[in-house]
Protein backbone atom coordinates (compact mmCIF):
# COMPACT_ATOMS: atom_id res chain seq x y z
CA UNK A 1 0.00 0.00 0.00
CA UNK A 2 1.25 3.43 -0.98
CA UNK A 3 0.83 6.42 1.70
CA UNK A 4 1.25 9.41 0.70
CA UNK A 5 0.89 13.21 2.19
CA UNK A 6 -0.44 16.73 1.03
CA UNK A 7 -1.08 20.10 2.12
CA UNK A 8 -4.79 19.45 3.50
CA UNK A 9 -6.85 21.68 0.57
CA UNK A 10 -9.87 23.69 1.27
CA UNK A 11 -11.97 21.16 -1.14
CA UNK A 12 -10.88 18.21 0.98
CA UNK A 13 -12.43 19.74 4.29
CA UNK A 14 -16.07 17.96 3.88
CA UNK A 15 -14.30 14.48 3.72
CA UNK A 16 -11.66 14.91 6.31
CA UNK A 17 -14.43 15.74 8.62
CA UNK A 18 -16.63 12.76 8.07
CA UNK A 19 -13.78 10.94 8.46
CA UNK A 20 -12.48 12.60 11.61
CA UNK A 21 -16.36 12.18 13.09
CA UNK A 22 -16.19 8.58 12.48
CA UNK A 23 -12.47 8.09 13.67
CA UNK A 24 -13.36 10.04 17.47
CA UNK A 25 -16.92 8.23 17.44
CA UNK A 26 -15.29 5.55 20.01
CA UNK A 27 -13.72 7.97 21.71
CA UNK A 28 -16.96 10.14 22.61
CA UNK A 29 -18.55 7.06 23.23
CA UNK A 30 -15.77 6.12 25.62
CA UNK A 31 -14.94 9.39 27.64
CA UNK A 32 -18.79 11.10 26.65
CA UNK A 33 -15.87 14.51 26.43
CA UNK A 34 -17.04 17.88 25.08
CA UNK A 35 -14.10 18.89 23.28
CA UNK A 36 -14.15 15.54 21.18
CA UNK A 37 -13.11 16.28 17.79
CA UNK A 38 -16.15 13.85 16.54
CA UNK A 39 -18.57 16.99 17.83
CA UNK A 40 -16.98 19.63 15.06
CA UNK A 41 -18.17 20.38 12.27
CA UNK A 42 -15.84 21.19 9.03
CA UNK A 43 -15.07 24.96 9.97
CA UNK A 44 -12.56 22.75 12.71
CA UNK A 45 -10.65 21.85 9.86
CA UNK A 46 -10.67 25.08 8.10
CA UNK A 47 -9.72 26.84 11.05
CA UNK A 48 -6.18 24.86 11.21
CA UNK A 49 -5.31 25.81 7.66
CA UNK A 50 -3.18 28.90 8.34
CA UNK A 51 0.18 30.16 9.56
CA UNK A 52 -0.02 28.63 12.66
CA UNK A 53 -0.54 25.28 11.75
CA UNK A 54 -0.03 22.33 9.16
CA UNK A 55 -2.42 20.31 8.32
CA UNK A 56 -1.67 17.10 5.91
CA UNK A 57 -3.89 14.97 3.81
CA UNK A 58 -3.21 11.38 4.46
CA UNK A 59 -3.74 9.06 1.23
CA UNK A 60 -3.57 5.07 0.80
CA UNK A 61 -3.22 4.16 -2.94
CA UNK A 62 -4.61 7.67 -3.98
CA UNK A 63 -7.79 7.64 -1.58
CA UNK A 64 -7.89 10.08 1.37
CA UNK A 65 -8.09 8.13 4.53
CA UNK A 66 -7.19 10.76 7.21
CA UNK A 67 -5.63 13.11 8.45
CA UNK A 68 -2.68 14.95 10.49
CA UNK A 69 -1.90 18.35 11.43
CA UNK A 70 1.05 19.99 13.68
CA UNK A 71 0.67 23.38 15.71
CA UNK A 72 3.56 25.46 14.85
CA UNK A 73 3.03 28.51 17.02
CA UNK A 74 1.60 28.60 20.65
CA UNK A 75 1.08 26.34 23.20
CA UNK A 76 1.73 22.70 23.14
CA UNK A 77 0.90 22.15 26.98
CA UNK A 78 -0.93 24.57 29.23
CA UNK A 79 1.27 27.88 29.89
CA UNK A 80 3.94 26.09 27.76
CA UNK A 81 5.04 27.80 24.30
CA UNK A 82 6.71 25.82 21.24
CA UNK A 83 10.34 27.17 20.43
CA UNK A 84 11.40 27.37 17.30
CA UNK A 85 12.44 23.93 16.05
CA UNK A 86 9.56 22.50 18.30
CA UNK A 87 6.26 21.27 17.04
CA UNK A 88 2.97 19.80 18.36
CA UNK A 89 1.37 16.97 16.47
CA UNK A 90 -2.44 18.28 17.45
CA UNK A 91 -4.36 15.44 16.06
CA UNK A 92 -4.09 12.02 13.63
CA UNK A 93 -6.63 10.23 12.67
CA UNK A 94 -7.22 7.74 9.80
CA UNK A 95 -10.57 6.63 9.32
CA UNK A 96 -11.68 3.38 11.00
CA UNK A 97 -11.70 1.18 7.87
CA UNK A 98 -8.16 1.26 7.50
CA UNK A 99 -6.60 1.51 10.96
CA UNK A 100 -4.41 -1.18 12.13
CA UNK A 101 -2.44 -1.05 8.54
CA UNK A 102 0.46 1.04 9.66
CA UNK A 103 -0.59 4.29 7.86
CA UNK A 104 -0.42 6.64 10.77
CA UNK A 105 3.11 5.40 11.53
CA UNK A 106 3.89 6.08 7.81
CA UNK A 107 1.81 9.32 7.83
CA UNK A 108 3.63 10.73 11.30
CA UNK A 109 7.31 9.68 9.63
CA UNK A 110 6.46 11.81 6.23
CA UNK A 111 5.36 14.52 8.22
CA UNK A 112 7.95 15.00 10.17
CA UNK A 113 9.73 15.11 6.84
CA UNK A 114 8.00 18.89 6.30
CA UNK A 115 10.37 19.75 9.22
CA UNK A 116 13.54 20.00 7.84
CA UNK A 117 14.60 22.16 11.33
CA UNK A 118 12.58 19.99 13.79
CA UNK A 119 14.25 19.51 17.14
CA UNK A 120 11.49 17.78 18.45
CA UNK A 121 7.89 16.94 18.40
CA UNK A 122 5.03 16.59 21.04
CA UNK A 123 2.02 14.58 21.05
CA UNK A 124 -0.44 13.68 23.83
CA UNK A 125 -3.25 11.06 23.86
CA UNK A 126 -5.76 9.59 26.12
CA UNK A 127 -3.80 7.36 28.93
CA UNK A 128 -5.29 4.38 28.69
CA UNK A 129 -5.47 4.30 24.66
CA UNK A 130 -2.73 1.18 24.17
CA UNK A 131 -3.00 1.70 20.34
CA UNK A 132 -1.71 4.96 20.25
CA UNK A 133 1.15 3.77 22.90
CA UNK A 134 2.28 1.77 20.17
CA UNK A 135 2.03 3.76 17.44
CA UNK A 136 3.84 6.76 18.66
CA UNK A 137 6.48 4.98 20.63
CA UNK A 138 6.88 3.02 16.98
CA UNK A 139 6.95 6.25 15.48
CA UNK A 140 10.16 7.54 18.01
CA UNK A 141 7.99 9.21 20.89
CA UNK A 142 8.92 8.65 24.54
CA UNK A 143 7.18 8.87 27.54
CA UNK A 144 7.20 12.63 29.33
CA UNK A 145 5.72 11.35 32.48
CA UNK A 146 3.53 14.33 31.91
CA UNK A 147 -0.28 14.06 32.68
CA UNK A 148 -3.20 16.22 31.89
CA UNK A 149 -6.13 15.50 33.54
CA UNK A 150 -9.37 16.95 31.15
CA UNK A 151 -12.26 15.46 32.41
CA UNK A 152 -12.88 13.21 35.10
CA UNK A 153 -12.61 10.33 33.44
CA UNK A 154 -10.06 11.27 30.65
CA UNK A 155 -6.12 11.67 31.30
CA UNK A 156 -3.82 12.98 28.84
CA UNK A 157 -0.48 11.61 28.63
CA UNK A 158 2.60 13.86 27.06
CA UNK A 159 5.24 12.31 24.36
CA UNK A 160 8.20 14.00 22.84
CA UNK A 161 10.49 12.71 20.17
CA UNK A 162 13.99 14.36 19.86
CA UNK A 163 15.76 14.72 16.73
CA UNK A 164 19.37 14.22 16.84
Amino acid sequence: MEITIRETQLSEAEKLIEIQKSAFLPLYEKYHDPGNPCLRGVEDILIRLNENYRHFTILANGKIVGAIFYRVHGKWFPDTFLEDGEYYLGRLYIHPDHQGKGIAPKAIELAEKEFPDAKRFYVDFPIDMEKNRRCYEKAGYRDMNLFLQVEENLTLTFYKKEIE
